[in-house]
């Protein structure tokens, strides 16, 4: 394979990994991953990482950093641990969607003379555009501080010249912190009002600030086995825990299970009972708002439960990993599978530390590389009742 290089490689920081064979990334996650059990005295094999064929332009989410002079603007990605944007006019992350949507950005703040945002001064109207993309289909969202500004019909008709289909909103965030989005200022600007697609069967759309997995062919690999370790049928349910938009809740649904999904984001569980309406299963799925580790300890899940002879757990949380709450509740309910999917390792090690004391087998650990040339990585664990 020949490797991509990048000019701007140790200076924006998103692809520290860039300049290490990609062989070599994968067995360096793997190692990490063992050490990490090693850390908490877990003794068990650690799986080869499941890497990708073509390890780059891999990501569906765009987050542009908009800063500079409405005559000279500065669009691309902060650099590593600065407030300062990286121009950039592609990036080897993202196919070549992304060198047309920063162009288009790029006429239309020159044409219409919006001016980017000034962290400094905290004066002007842009401060980040951001996009998602799911077969040439987009959302794209700009991040202001007002407004009232114009030419958003330009824009959304240049758009719909370059992709399939287009979803136009503002997100109005006066605030001076680091955050993207305030959560109470999206409004819809044009074309449709969702991002559609389409997962392991799962029709799905999608929010301006939806949380969705960035790369496509790893995330179906995860839920792929993650649905086969689960193996659900009419007899079995499955509680889903840090539930996101539900649709691995659906998935579990569309194999015959019964789903209780718990998710503290109030518009991901918005979005997840218009995906289990989308896909007709609103008998097959119950979706609860809240923090999980105060809801677990309320629901009755016995009654839920009932003489179910199949009953799982699919945990997903937060880098945090679980709270003591939740992990007790869970070894309390004797669940015959316990399926562990985490983004920090270490988290993991500590959290499956707990859970092999209690009667538990741990079967198999698989790191997963959702972010080829980074250091980060995802890590399923499969663990067994004895």
């Amino acid at each position: 394979m020949n490797k991509i290089t990048c000019e701007h490689f140790n200076i924006c920081g998103g692809c520290n990994n860039l300049n290490i064979d990609y062989e070599t990334q994968l067995k360096n996650k793997q190692q990490f991953v063992k050490e990490c059990l090693n850390s908490f005295n877990i003794k068990a094999g650690v799986n080869k990482t499941v890497g990708m064929f073509y390890p780059y332009k891999y990501r569906n989410k765009l987050h542009l950093a908009i800063r500079g002079t409405e005559t000279k603007p500065e669009i691309g990605f902060f650099m590593e641990n600065s407030n300062r944007v990286v121009s950039v006019n592609s990036c080897c992350l993202f196919d070549n969607w992304v060198k047309d949507v920063i162009e288009i950005i790029r006429q239309y703040i020159l044409k219409f003379k919006i001016s980017p945002y000034n962290k400094r001064t905290n004066i002007g109207i842009l401060k980040y555009v951001t996009v998602r993309n799911i077969n040439n289909e987009i959302i794209l969202t700009l991040v202001v501080t007002s407004l009232n500004f114009g030419g958003r019909d330009w824009l959304l008709n240049l758009l719909k010249a370059k992709f399939k289909a287009v979803s136009l909103y503002a997100c109005l965030n006066k605030r001076t912190d680091n955050a993207v989005f305030d959560e109470r200022g999206f409004k819809h600007l044009g074309g449709y009002k969702k991002l559609r697609g389409e997962m392991l069967g799962v029709k799905f759309e999608l929010s301006p600030n939806s949380f969705f997995q960035v790369n496509n062919e790893i995330t179906n690999k995860i839920y792929k086995q993650v649905n086969q370790e689960i193996n659900p049928n009419s007899n079995s349910v499955v509680l889903d825990l840090y539930s996101g938009i539900g649709i691995t809740s659906c998935i579990f649904a569309l194999n015959g299970a019964k789903v209780v999904s718990i998710e503290s984001v109030p518009e991901a569980v918005n979005d997840a009972k218009n995906i289990i309406k989308l896909n007709g299963l609103e008998n097959k799925i119950t979706p609860y708002l809240g923090r999980c580790e105060q809801l677990i300890t309320k629901i009755n899940f016995n009654k839920i439960v009932g003489g179910v002879a199949e009953v799982s757990v699919f945990i997903d949380p937060p880098r945090i990993g679980c709270v003591k709450t939740v992990l007790d509740k869970i070894l309390e309910l004797k669940p015959n599978k316990i399926i562990y999917l985490s983004c920090n390792p270490e988290t993991l090690a500590r959290d499956l530390s707990v859970l092999v004391k209690y009667n538990y087998k741990l079967n198999s650990v698989t790191p997963f590389d959702m972010f080829p040339q980074t250091n980060h990585i995802e890590t399923l664990a499969v663990l067994t009742k004895i």
